[in-house]
């Protein structure tokens, strides 16, 4: 099992559970909006599991600059991770633990984003 690939599938199909949109790293060029992009960025292992820094950012470009749609989206997107566990196969476990919320500011004013980061604490059987 490549621990990774599995985190990401678990994730996508987390995110993909509540929004259509959904992304690993960065959204394709002319992605619809409002969208979810997640990454893990780095990990830990300690030699008895593994912990993920995953970040999951919601992305809209609403025409009166309302930012309520990507609240919904991301608190939606948090009561679906957020002290969870899932389990693959009896093999791979994940739980996901919310560290922070930030909302950030992009280049372009029209754009508008939140960015929640998750502890993810990876048990493997082995």
């Amino acid at each position: 099992m490549i621990k990774v690939i599995e985190l990401r599938k678990i994730i996508k199909t987390a995110l993909k559970s509540i929004h259509p949109h959904v992304h690993y790293q960065s959204a394709p060029d002319g992605s619809d909006f409002p969208y979810l992009v997640y990454d893990l960025p780095n990990s830990i292992d300690d030699g008895s599991l593994e912990q993920f820094v995953l970040d999951v950012d919601a992305w809209d470009v609403p025409a009166n600059g309302d930012t309520t749609a990507i609240e919904t989206l991301i608190d939606s997107a948090d009561k679906a991770l957020h002290r969870k566990t899932i389990t693959v196969n009896n093999e791979l476990s994940v739980t996901f633990y919310r560290e922070n919320r930030l909302p950030l500011t992009d280049d372009d004013p029209k754009i508008k984003r939140i960015k929640y980061t998750y502890e993810a604490r990876t048990f493997e059987r082995r």
